[in-house]
């Protein structure tokens, strides 16, 4: 009994999980089959009641007319009449979905950005100093270096220079440095306070220019004249 049970709940289940249309397909099938089943039944029952009365075979007659055969059995099936085709169970498509417009950002423009246009650069021209001589000198300085410590003369005559007894002077300590050798016409000669190279060394111990205060160079000639001076 209890496998019967089992039997119908899966039976109901099965049936439970199939669409409309085998729903109905199932209650007429189990009808007509039931129907058949009835139907032999009754076709039994009504021939024990009838007399065992074999047909005989037709004879032939003289015109030619035959008798028709009885049929054995009647079984009077009912006659089935197919149900209404169901169109409910036809699944209906599903709408198409359109999707929404998708919004573009509209870009954003940068705010412009000022360029700064750089003021010229003023340039100062610097005017180099220039050395003061008098008239008659035939040698005078060209140029004055305090930090590198040395000054530079030239000979702007057309005739050597013999230096012997001629000063160059550091005018605000008043150091002095005797010179000496010869100077040839438009020859210029570098004059070191203490040592270098090329040129003409003093010997000094220690610096003779002055680099934070006003430190003129001057040049003297053997007779101690004043015959050329360099601001420095």
């Amino acid at each position: 009994m209890d496998q019967f049970n089992a039997f119908l709940s899966r039976l109901r289940t099965s049936y439970s999980q199939q669409g409309q249309g085998v729903r109905i397909l199932i209650p007429v099938l189990l009808l007509l089959a039931f129907c058949c089943l009835c139907s032999i039944p009754l076709s039994l029952l009504r021939l024990r009641g009838s007399s065992q009365v074999f047909p005989s075979p037709g004879v032939p007659t003289s015109d030619g007319t035959g008798v028709s055969p009885t049929p054995l059995f009647n079984f009077d099936f009912p006659t089935f009449t197919p149900f209404p085709t169901s169109t409910s169970f036809i699944p209906t498509p599903f709408p198409t979905l359109t999707p929404a417009p998708t919004g573009t950002e509209t870009p954003t423009r940068p705010a412009p950005t000022a360029t700064l246009t750089p003021l010229p650069t003023m340039t100062a021209t610097r005017v180099p100093p220039t050395a003061t001589a008098t008239s008659s000198s035939t040698v005078v300085i060209i140029a004055l270096d305090k930090r590198a410590e040395y000054a530079e003369i030239q000979n702007v005559s057309a005739a050597p220079i013999n230096l012997r007894g001629w000063r160059l002077v550091s005018e605000t300590g008043n150091q002095s440095c005797a010179l000496r050798g010869t100077l040839d016409p438009n020859e210029v000669l570098r004059i070191w306070a203490r040592r270098g190279n090329p040129g003409f060394d003093c010997g000094f111990s220690e610096n003779i220019w002055r680099n934070d205060v006003s430190d003129p160079a001057v040049l003297y000639n053997p007779e101690g004249e004043e015959v050329s001076r360099f601001p420095g």
